[in-house]
């Protein structure tokens, strides 16, 4: 597949995705994290189309060198394993090939040739199904970027919403200012008034005081001057009472003024917060709007991107078809070509193989030996090999069980292939002896056997190992005697009778009867060894600890018994279980914690169940477990007599 439409589609997508971002993000910072992303996204898809169009040059042939050119360029590459998988296949074919006869020679292109075609039809169905991965990726990041960007387009809303809610109620807040300075100040003026009139009060009392002081004079002094001075008090206090009324007057009318003066000023603020509510109203449908106005934008911009999204896809799919059916109709033609040679070939050789018959068996049986040797010495190398790949395994489990149905039809397309390459195989071998077909059939017959012993004992393995976990989880006398009881030779049997023999010991300690003394020793041990309930684990029972205990060994963290006390040893295994669970390592279990070790261990116990039924249903291995490549790769496996199918998640 040619680099050219795939990187212009990538681009296309990334920058309609850029576009919608820029255009709801509204911050510098929005707009340059994306561009980032963008370019990141550009690098990841240049490097794929390299290493895709690397592999499909080099898958097509089989060159031993061009395979380790990939991996020397791309040792953890996408299809690492698979270059090394096919330099051990061509290194033992290489050796396993015969330097004598014209027949063997014959045989040996044909298996050759099937066995290409073989690993052609495999890479096709692999480069396929890489390219749908590829295409998976990109539609959930263009998922992902459009929901990031609804998602800022409501955040800019609601802050324009806060906004516009808050700058309403400062204004509200100035106007309630406003109201209570001038209450205040008609306060102050209504307090100075009254003092004002206190004042008047205390001079008119003195005054009268002075009064009656110069009547009394007055009296004593000269009658006369009585009658003048009372006259003239007379006419003094009608003074100050009207006095005193025209104050009373003028203080009625300043309370009037400053009724009018608070009238006038709560309608004011009336008016005011009427305006203020009135504006904020404006905001926020303006505010309404751009969002809608923005809403619709992103819409548009959404569309016009889906549409390109699938335009590219389609005229993608439309030249896979074509190259895949050009690529077919080629296979055909050099397959039909093959088989033309292979048959007149046959023709040609079939007296000479009459006459060879004792020869090419001696030869057949030493190039059996030859096989099994290599097949031999490549187990070996893939022992070490198998040891990174469940490293591998390991992170591609999560990913396994969504590539299942894949598998399946992947295998079901295997499966036809081979069938095809076998059948190819028997036309060539047609024409062989007599004696040479009835040694093949008990060979057959000798390797069917051997590979149903060794499922058997497999199976009889897995049981055993069950058996014993379960026995371990279960912690008791009982759960260990029925393990020996059942496995009286089994793998297990040294670690069950030594821990069958602590558990006699803890029991006959502590049926043995003790001393006062002893008894008070073993008091005050156990109290010692007593764990302080922590507050965190305050919600545990002793039952829901002994079940955190199983759980926990299920999941691989050993806890060396299952008694509902959390000893050094259960701590260490909480601890360790947190450390890679993403918690912070304290070996205190909390309520959270707690519910997710339980998730987890329901999770691992439904896998395990699940991976053994497909295994029973289908004869399929997912990913590498122990002892996989030995069931392939013996006498009787996979690459002697054509049968089983092996999975490895990643490839």
């Amino acid at each position: 597949m040619g680099s050219g439409p795939l990187a212009r589609s990538v681009l296309v997508r990334l920058g309609i995705a850029g576009i919608v971002g820029l255009s709801l993000a509204g911050q510098p910072a929005a707009v340059f994290a994306q561009s980032a992303t963008g370019k990141e996204a550009g690098s990841a898809g240049k490097r794929w189309e390299e290493e895709f169009s690397l592999w499909q040059k080099v898958s097509a042939g089989s060159d031993v060198t061009q395979y380790e050119g990939y991996l020397k360029q791309y040792p953890n590459g996408t299809f690492a394993s698979m270059a090394r998988l096919r330099i051990a296949e061509l290194q033992a074919a290489a050796k396993a090939k015969p330097v004598t006869g014209t027949a063997q020679q014959a045989e040996a292109d044909a298996k050759a040739k099937a066995d290409e075609a073989a690993a052609a039809e495999k890479a096709k169905a692999e480069e396929q199904a890489a390219a749908e991965k590829a295409k998976a990726e990109e539609a959930a990041r263009k998922t992902a970027e459009a929901e990031k960007a609804k998602a800022d387009a409501e955040a800019a809303r609601l802050k324009a919403e806060e906004d516009a809610r808050k700058t309403a109620e400062a204004e509200k807040a100035k106007a309630d200012a406003e109201a209570a300075r001038l209450k205040a100040e008609a306060d102050a003026k209504k307090a100075e008034e009254a003092a004002a009139a206190r004042k008047l009060a205390e001079e008119k009392a003195a005054a009268d005081e002075k009064a009656r002081v110069e009547a009394a004079a007055a009296e004593k002094a000269q009658a006369e001057e009585a009658a003048r001075l009372k006259a003239a008090a007379d006419a003094k206090k009608a003074e100050e009472a009207a006095a005193v009324r025209k104050l009373a007057e003028e203080k009625a009318a300043a309370d009037e003024k400053a009724r009018a003066e608070a009238a006038a000023a709560e309608k004011a603020r009336a008016e005011e917060a009427a305006r203020l509510k009135a504006e904020t109203e404006e905001k926020e449908a303006a505010a309404r709007k751009r969002a809608e106005e923005q809403a619709a934008e992103a819409n548009r911009l959404k569309a016009e991107a889906a549409a390109a999204a699938d335009k590219a896809k389609a005229e993608e799919a439309a030249r896979l078809k074509a190259e895949a059916e050009r690529r077919k109709a080629e296979e055909t033609a050099a397959a039909e070509k093959a088989r033309a040679e292979e048959e007149a070939a046959a023709r040609r050789e079939a007296e000479a193989k009459r006459v060879e018959a004792e020869k090419a068996a001696a030869a057949e049986k030493a190039r059996i030996e030859e096989e099994a040797a290599a097949a031999r010495k490549l187990a070996e190398e893939k022992a070490a090999e198998v040891e990174r790949l469940k490293a591998e395994a390991a992170k591609a489990a999560a990913d396994a069980e969504a590539k299942a149905a894949e598998a399946a039809r992947l295998a079901e397309e295997a499966e036809k292939r081979a069938e095809e390459a076998a059948a190819a195989e028997r036309a060539a071998q047609e024409n062989d002896t007599a004696t040479a077909a009835r040694e093949n059939e008990a060979q057959g017959a000798d390797r069917k056997d051997r590979g149903l012993a060794v499922e058997q004992a497999d199976d009889a393995a897995k049981r055993e190992e069950e058996t014993f976990q379960k026995a371990v989880l279960d912690g008791s006398e009982k759960a260990f005697r029925a393990y020996l009881d059942e496995y009286p030779d089994g793998r297990f049997v040294a670690d069950a009778r030594e821990r069958l023999s602590a558990l006699s010991n803890t029991a006959r300690q502590e049926a043995k009867p003790r001393t006062d003394s002893e008894t008070a020793i073993v008091e005050t041990e156990r109290k010692a060894e007593q764990p302080i309930v922590d507050r965190r684990e305050a919600y545990m029972e002793r039952s829901t600890r002994a079940q955190a205990q199983r759980w926990l060994s299920m999941l691989g963290f050993n806890t060396y018994g299952v008694d509902g006390v959390f000893g050094s040893r259960t701590r260490s295994a909480i601890a360790a279980w947190q450390g890679s669970s993403g918690y912070r390592a304290d070996g205190y279990l909390s309520r959270q914690q707690y519910r997710a070790l339980r998730q987890a261990a329901q999770y691992a116990e439904a896998r395990q169940n699940r991976q053994r039924r497909y295994q029973q249903d289908y004869d399929v291995l997912e990913g590498p477990v122990d002892g996989y490549y030995e069931r392939y790769y013996r006498d009787d496996g996979y690459y002697n007599d054509g049968g089983g199918l092996v999975i490895i998640p990643g490839y």
